[in-house]
């Protein structure tokens, strides 16, 4: 099928998830993609314009576009809808901030949330949606077993009230493994709790607090957000457990991911690991890592008790007991040959049921979008 993204892709690192995940893999497939690109463009209204003229132009299958109401206008929507090729809204940041779409999506054929929990809230907008989570590309996220790190291993910075769960296993006796520039610069040092001042307000309420207030899992985590102003903030212990080391290429990051005993997959949205109950999310690492190989070590949570086997794939805990008893035991010396196994069972799952071309299928099929289509132009 001929599909048209609208990306907006500025060649960093941060932007090129959609190019090295699904338009890699479907690319691959056979599908040809055109990808309009909002920063090729002086401003929204020049590049809407464009966009207009593409849906008369290009004969698409489908339009996808990864942006909502800050960059595509609805009456560009309604000019595919004109020209009678199907259009897809994909919402990677629905959970946390749904109302980023909210004027757009209901004109959207079909809408597709990562995340399920506010499913809800979009089909009183009038919205179809589609539930599917993120996946991974097998082609680029593959084993590279090297020489085994008998850690628990963490890549990137673990910010805010993630630093609490590393220094959870640091005062259990559990060896981790840290790569991160930031925490090798030296991290800010603990903080005290914030007062008030005449100047700066204690907590300040912002159009986006606004939206949090309108949904439940919002305000869960605009609680969060309030309680984390009256706790001090979280050091990183010093502790002859940890390992820190400077940040890795995305190549070096693949093979760590496969040597790592354990890999730590952290799914508490922002600072409410601070929560009784925490706001859980499951991110594009939830299928990297086993599709590199590696052995995922994550909270219990139904939806990735669903995607991965516990016990066999991954390795899930309830408790903070459970969490640092699980991996001391996962760690030990004699379990080698057993992480070596679930970690290929990890890998074997995650190319059978986890690769973008399964979720765009799934689309495609919704859709009845089977064959490729022809369209009229003007």
């Amino acid at each position: 099928m001929h599909l048209l993204f609208i990306y907006e892709d500025d060649g960093s690192v941060m932007r090129s998830v959609p190019r090295i995940h699904f338009l890699d893999e479907l690319k691959r497939a056979g599908h040809t993609l055109t990808v309009f690109n909002p920063l090729a463009y002086s401003d929204v209204e020049q590049f809407n314009e464009a966009l207009a003229k593409a849906a008369g132009a290009v004969s698409a299958d489908l339009m996808v576009s990864l942006h909502g109401d800050e960059l595509v206008k609805p009456e560009t929507v309604g000019r595919f809808k004109q020209r009678g090729i199907p259009t897809l809204l994909l919402c990677s940041d629905n959970l946390q901030a749904p109302f980023m779409q909210r004027q757009i999506a209901p004109l959207f054929d079909l809408v597709w949330l990562t995340s399920f929990e506010t499913m809800p809230l979009f089909k009183s907008w009038g919205c179809t949606c589609i539930f599917l989570p993120y996946a991974a590309n097998p082609h680029v996220f593959r084993p590279r077993f090297t020489a085994e790190i008998p850690t628990v291993g963490f890549i990137g910075t673990p910010y805010g009230t993630r630093v609490m769960k590393i220094n959870d296993l640091l005062k259990g006796g559990v060896p981790c493994s840290l790569y991160s520039d930031h925490l090798l610069n030296g991290p800010p040092s603990g903080q005290a709790i914030r007062t008030p001042s005449q100047n700066k307000p204690l907590v300040r309420i912002d159009r986006g607090d606004l939206d949090l207030m309108k949904f439940p899992i919002g305000r869960r985590i605009l609680w969060s957000k309030v309680k984390k102003k009256f706790t001090s903030r979280p050091q990183l212990l010093e502790s002859d457990h940890l390992h820190i080391h400077p940040s890795v290429s995305f190549e070096e990051m693949n093979r760590l991911y496969s040597d790592f005993a354990l890999s730590l997959g952290i799914t508490e949205v922002w600072d409410t690991y601070l929560l009784r109950t925490p706001v859980h999310k499951i991110h594009l690492r939830t299928f990297e890592i086993p599709m590199c190989g590696g052995l995922q070590f994550a909270p219990y949570i139904d939806e990735l008790a669903g995607y991965f086997e516990d016990g066999k794939e991954i390795v899930l805990y309830r408790t903070k007991e459970e969490y640092i008893d699980k991996a001391k035991f996962y760690l030990q010396n004699n379990k080698s040959n057993e992480r070596m196994n679930m970690k290929i069972n990890a890998r074997k799952r995650a190319e059978q049921e986890h690769t973008w071309i399964n979720r765009f299928n799934d689309v495609f099929k919704a859709m009845s979008l089977h064959h490729t289509r022809h369209h009229t132009r003007s």
